[in-house]
């Protein structure tokens, strides 16, 4: 039984948060679809899938599911010693993105059949494996002060505006800028503030 008092909670915070990741994102997707909308082009959808268009775009883009997991890795490693906060992170945040694969995977399942364990799922299990952990840890190094910590809140801002420039929304979306110009605002927002931000000092032993 996972005692909360004992400081367990963390174990649970990786799973519950994928599993909500993923199963929105994946419901989100196929809004067009409840509607009755697939045959319409995108751009001319009406006004509730164009929300979720725009909720789509946003949860779909690698960047996002990057921040669910250096967020978790945040999270999980409060209040603990720098070495015992990354290895939570790392642990809690692998599960999310594993987590986040099975639960939009399963979503995408119950709406358009098919078998789950397929190569797509497969390919993202392992990503998930290789690329949580590292997030995780970038996560727990937030509570750093001076520029490692400045460095690893920077993660998620910088890789999201990045990923507006080199993978850019399809332009076909009438959601395509919006997003855009969305992230690159979000984005510098994030930047002032985290440059105005006074730094904690940590017991890192």
């Amino acid at each position: 039984m996972i005692s909360w008092r004992g400081g367990l909670w963390w174990l649970v915070v990786g799973p519950a948060a994928g599993v909500a990741l993923g199963a929105v994102d994946s419901l989100v997707n196929h809004v067009p679809v409840l509607l009755g909308e697939v045959g319409t082009a995108r751009a001319e959808r009406g006004g509730w899938s164009q929300a979720a268009e725009f909720a789509s775009l946003i949860l779909d883009a690698g960047w996002a599911w990057a921040a669910m997991a250096v967020l978790v890795g945040w999270l999980v490693s409060r209040g603990v010693r720098l070495a015992a906060g990354m290895l939570r992170g790392a642990l809690a945040s692998g599960c999310t993105l594993m987590s986040a694969t099975i639960a939009y995977y399963g979503v995408d399942v119950i709406f358009d059949g098919g078998i789950w364990w397929d190569t797509a799922t497969r390919y993202w299990l392992i990503a998930s494996v290789c690329l949580g952990p590292p997030l995780g840890a970038v996560g727990a190094l937030i509570q750093r002060s001076g520029p490692v910590g400045t460095l690893a809140v920077l993660l998620v801002p910088v890789g999201a505006a990045l990923q507006m420039v080199l993978l850019p929304p399809p332009p076909e979306s009438a959601m395509a800028w919006p997003v855009r110009l969305s992230v690159w605002a979000a984005a510098v927002v994030a930047a002032v503030l985290i440059a105005r931000r006074t730094p904690r000092p940590m017991d890192t032993r």
